[in-house]
């Protein structure tokens, strides 16, 4: 065959120049343009099921409190939400702060000419008096948070907040606490005005919530919360200057609402909204994005050895879960540190291998006669006799179809292996007491874990130290517990990465207390008014930088920490997706002067 080498290096150049520019589309941007109906002054509704639990930043512990406080209330140091590493900025700190020779103290110098929404000052006296009142808060055992601040389930973290000056603190610590910006970062450590909170208990319906941020936070009549831009703000003027999340029974509900127009942001049901882009005013935000956000099926670890879990980490059909129940909202999980986070290293993760699974078993001495040759229907009939290989429950709170679903899934996968398993249906407030107050109960349940803060301790320690009440799993390992307190402890920056990196391994290969099944994909729709929303790893909503209208937000720059390295350790080039982009553009530069030079030449 003879091929005509111009045409055939004109196809390889094009090919490669129109793969690199897919690799640079977002992911499904399709919409139909809508004439806008209103304006900039209109108020932007934002769609959700719940307004949260707590109104109170120092006790507040689940994402839709978040949503709320973190609109109204900031803290000496936040994340830039723009930044796909989440690198640390200043917010109401004036720098990024000074360590002391020991690690055990930490100044910082306040920004100057700041007001509380009450007109009450900032300044060093306030920020001691709030932590004063988190510390108290802590100690009397008051704030479900207690044991953020308590990481080694001894003394606090923080010993004592100082005043240098009127717009200077010192944090003083009573152990060395190397993730300490981070936890500075958390919604518990954002700076109340103290003077208007009670300081024995929580936020109750008798308070509201009084910060610094941009907008004010006018009130809750149950079906919405509503939002007005507080005028003095220091870091400038957004675009949205009045926004109200209006509550849903279901996402379903906010998805069809989005579809009608009734609000302009919300969740995202596969069921609605794939398919729909031609008739929806919607566009789907840039993504899937590294997410922060796992989801694991726990197992008990005191009733559930070694070998058994590492057989079910083997039976589980992952793609059947990830693609049919979740319907791709998540991907596959390759480590306890997602992507999102820090120190993140993918392992060599289990797969879905039946065949695997039950060498594990024979191997074991556990199989009851069956070998390799055994057929399905013999490893399903030692399941059924009453006599299993083992008898667990899965246990899922009533009402969470998903969680039922993959209970039902893993009945069938695990009934391949010879082991039986019986769904257990109880009350949401029945499952959290089985999982932090009565985790003797649980067998195999299901786990949604979000951070609290960008560092790997948040998923290490409180899911893992045999002190932590989130061990649901009751994990107990000498090794693991000595390397948590390690990584803690541990300032310099790649002894501290090699420490975690070593517990990664060694939990998804070895350990195995759990099986590992997903990270969010960090999904979203809205309306095309809305721009420039700032997706991120850490699942945070925010509202002041978006663009509503083609008015676009103006407010000072974030000014990076540019010591904290351990949140960019390596730049640029460690985000895997931008590393990608880059090797193809560079394939497809190369290739086009290649070609060019033999069209001159020839």
């Amino acid at each position: 065959m003879i091929v005509n080498m111009k045409k055939f290096n004109v196809i390889i150049v094009f090919g490669m120049m129109i793969l690199s520019f897919l690799f640079f589309i977002p992911p499904s941007t399709n919409f139909v343009p809508v004439s806008a109906q209103g304006s900039a002054e209109d108020t932007l509704l934002v769609g959700t099921t719940s307004f949260g639990y707590d109104l109170d930043p120092q006790n507040a512990w689940d994402s839709a409190s978040f949503d709320i406080i973190h609109q109204v209330s900031e803290g000496l140091f936040a994340y830039d939400l723009a930044d796909p590493f989440l690198r640390i900025v200043p917010r109401l700190a004036a720098d990024c702060g000074s360590w002391s020779e020991d690690n055990l103290e930490f100044t910082v110098s306040l920004r100057k000419k700041i007001t509380f929404h009450n007109g009450n000052p900032f300044d060093a006296t306030a920020v001691k008096a709030s932590f004063e009142r988190l510390i108290h808060l802590v100690e009397t055992g008051v704030v479900q948070t207690s044991e953020l601040y308590e990481p080694l389930n001894e003394e606090l973290v923080i010993k004592s907040v100082e005043i240098i000056d009127e717009y200077t603190v010192k944090f003083v610590l009573n152990y060395v606490f190397a993730p300490f910006i981070s936890l500075l970062c958390f919604t518990g450590s954002m700076i109340i005005d103290a003077s208007v909170m009670p300081a024995n208990n929580i936020i109750n319906e008798n308070n509201t919530l009084i910060g610094t941020g941009p907008y004010k936070y006018m009130g809750n009549d149950g079906e919405k919360v509503e939002f007005e831009y507080y005028e003095d703000y220091y870091r400038g003027v957004p675009s949205v200057k009045k926004f109200t999340f209006v509550k849903y029974e279901t996402q379903s509900a906010i998805s069809y609402a989005l579809v009608s127009g009734d609000v302009h942001m919300g969740g995202y049901d596969p069921d609605i909204m794939v398919g729909m882009e031609s008739i929806c005013y919607i566009l789907p935000c840039e993504g899937p994005l590294p997410g922060s956000i796992i989801t694991y099926m726990g197992m008990n670890n005191v009733l559930i050895n070694k070998t058994l879990r590492q057989a079910i980490s083997s039976a589980i059909d992952y793609d059947y879960i990830i693609n049919s129940i979740f319907r791709n909202l998540i991907v596959r999980m390759t480590s306890v540190v997602p992507p999102g986070i820090t120190y993140h290293l993918p392992q060599n993760i289990s797969t879905h291998n039946v065949i695997k699974a039950r060498q594990i078993l024979i191997d074991a001495n556990l199989s009851q006669g069956l070998d390799e040759d055994s057929e399905d229907f013999e490893w399903i009939a030692i399941t059924e006799s009453g006599d299993p290989i083992a008898y667990y429950n899965y246990t899922y709170n009533i009402g969470n179809i998903i969680r039922e679903y993959i209970g039902i899934q893993a009945q069938s996968d695990l009934a391949l292996i010879g082991i039986e398993v019986e769904l257990t249906g109880v009350t949401w407030i029945e499952y959290l007491d089985k999982l932090y107050i009565y985790p003797n109960e649980l067998n195999l349940y299901l786990i949604v874990w979000i951070p609290d803060y960008n560092d790997p301790f948040n998923y290490i320690n409180p899911l893992f130290s045999n002190t932590s009440m989130k061990n649901s799993a009751q994990v107990n390992d000498p090794w693991l517990q000595e390397k948590m307190i390690d990584g803690l402890t541990e300032f310099n920056y790649s002894a501290r990465q090699q420490i975690y990196y070593d517990i990664q391994e060694y939990i998804a290969t070895d350990l195995m207390p759990w099986v590992f099944i997903g990270f969010n994909n960090g999904i979203e729709v809205h309306s095309p008014h809305v721009t420039d929303l700032q997706m991120n790893a850490m699942g945070f909503f925010y509202v002041f930088p978006l663009t509503w209208y083609g008015e676009k937000a103006e407010w000072d720059p974030e000014i990076y920490c540019p010591n904290d390295e351990s949140l960019n350790p390596t730049g640029i080039l460690s985000n895997p997706y931008i590393l990608g982009m880059l090797i193809i553009l560079g394939v497809a530069s190369i290739s086009t002067i290649i070609f060019i030079a033999i069209r001159k030449f020839k």
